[in-house]
């Protein structure tokens, strides 16, 4: 009778145990030979569809909705025994397209409520799901701070540790009428047990100011993330829009790199090789609902222990040096206003929205 309630109380305590303790279902005992990755193709919530739709009217963005959809994904890629999870760029809470001077007025304040905050309650229950499926996860995010917003990426290690927390140096185009500029010091390729791995965003993958620094520092695994891509020979698509120049620009840079690269978006998504081949796809017709991710499974037991450079290489200081002596004679060596860095104050951005005449189509504020 004594050992038949020991034995029961032994049991009682090991299930509180199981239930209080994170389950670690691909890194208990993980094979760092083999990585099993998971392209995040699904739209966020309240995104409006189909992908080039840009119509906003009556959409409200739902960060809430978004994170908990993303966590459903993550689980979802776990049991599937994925290792790292990568969502698109602005992900959450979903990338404003079409975001000229009216988006701006009637959306802003919208958007920057939905943006993600580091630690607060959204961002802490992406650090849990982290843990809970023992994954990686490199995160495309609208970044709230007290005064801004940025175009935001992080890396997550299977622990909940931040191990990389980058801003987008220069958000392209009209993109920089919203968010404000990174730093250079967010250029940075990190050592994983899987190999190196950097990220980039969107037309970062166009400029050498943020290709060649992260190229110099040897990745094995890149991680790109745009924020939505239709297919090929999308005639609707605009020229920044189109699959023919962004899987372009990525696959220069897988060949420039000699890294594996994924192209991570809403809709088509992709896998590219170092020599330019595409090794996985799904295409943007492809039902979001039936197929929100892209699986790639890659061998990574050449990865461990690579250099972190090469001072012989195409991507080196010698090389870097050999760009300015080549500068042309006629062309002045001054810094122009173009790179000095912009900050967008949330303060500013309010204050055009209230300000924009809807009726007439113009402005009575000028844009920050």
């Amino acid at each position: 009778m004594l050992s038949t309630t020991l034995g029961a109380l032994l049991l009682s305590n090991l299930l509180a145990v199981a239930q209080s303790t994170p389950i670690y279902q691909n890194a208990t005992t993980p094979d760092y030979n083999n990585l099993t990755i998971a392209i995040v193709r699904a739209a966020p919530v309240n995104w409006p569809m189909p992908i080039l739709n840009k119509t906003w009217t009556d959409v409200t963005l739902d960060l809430n909705g978004t994170v908990t959809y993303g966590v459903e994904l993550i689980a979802q890629a776990a049991t599937k025994g994925a290792n790292l999870v990568v969502f698109p760029e602005t992900w959450f809470p979903g990338y404003p397209k079409g975001n000229d001077n009216a988006w701006i007025a009637g959306h802003v304040e919208d958007y920057i409520a939905n943006s993600l905050e580091i630690g607060s309650e959204n961002w802490n229950t992406l650090l849990s799901a982290a843990v809970s499926n023992g994954v990686y996860l490199a995160l495309g995010f609208s970044e709230k701070t007290n005064s801004s917003i940025y175009m935001a990426q992080a890396l997550i290690d299977p622990l909940g540790n931040v191990v990389l927390h980058r801003h987008k140096v220069r958000p392209s185009g009209g993109e920089r009428d919203i968010w404000s500029d990174g730093t250079l010091d967010g250029l940075e390729v990190i050592t994983t047990p899987y190999g190196r791995w950097g990220l980039l965003e969107c037309w970062e993958h166009y400029h050498p100011t943020m290709t060649f620094p992260m190229q110099a520092q040897l990745e094995n695994l890149h991680i790109g993330s745009w924020p939505y891509q239709p297919d090929f020979n999308t005639s609707a698509a605009l020229y920044w829009e189109a699959a023919e120049n962004n899987m372009a620009a990525s696959t220069i840079y897988a060949i420039n790199s000699g890294a594996t690269t994924l192209f991570t978006a809403v809709g088509y998504s992709a896998v590219i090789s170092s020599t330019g081949e595409r090794l996985a796809e799904e295409k943007a017709v492809t039902s979001m609902s039936e197929a929100p991710l892209l699986y790639y499974n890659m061998n990574t037991t050449a990865m461990h222990g690579t250099d972190a450079y090469d001072v012989n290489s195409e991507q080196s200081w010698g090389v870097l040096k050999e760009i300015e002596a080549a500068w042309a004679y006629y062309i002045p060596k001054v810094t122009g206003t173009y790179v000095l860095q912009k900050t967008v104050e949330i303060t500013d951005l309010l204050a055009y929205a209230a300000g924009y005449n809807f009726t007439s189509g113009t402005s009575t504020a000028a844009l920050p």
